[in-house]
């Protein structure tokens, strides 16, 4: 087996360091998945967030229980909202620390959610 000769090393194209390339989020699938990703991610937190809403109104019954799941839902769309816009103002910035922040703001309130 021979060993490339040094002269071949300068035969190769460099790989470029261009922003795209370095984004950590484009590494792995494709652009047009991402938001069927956050989707996907937005709806698994909402099944959460309403399981614990249905589990802490067991106990009530009739319009008291439909109340309380109702300014659950408000809650949950709240929520949903005040992540999304996290987001999308610190996209601009760095698009890790958006999600990172985003993801924050729903973890929080997931934790204050029926305390």
């Amino acid at each position: 087996m021979t060993s490339p000769s040094p002269d071949s090393y300068d035969e190769l194209t460099p790989v470029a360091s261009s922003p795209e390339a370095a984004n950590p989020l484009e590494t792995g699938l494709p652009a047009f998945w991402w938001p069927s990703v956050g989707a996907l991610v937005s709806f698994v937190f909402s099944v959460f967030w309403m399981t614990e809403s249905w589990r802490a109104t067991a106990h009530l019954q009739g319009p008291t229980k439909v109340n309380h799941l109702t300014q659950d839902l408000a809650g949950l769309l709240a929520t949903l909202l005040c992540s999304y816009a996290t987001y999308r103002f610190w996209k601009y910035r760095s698009e890790t620390l958006g999600i990172v922040l985003g993801v924050l703001v729903a973890a929080a309130a997931m934790m204050w959610h029926r305390t």
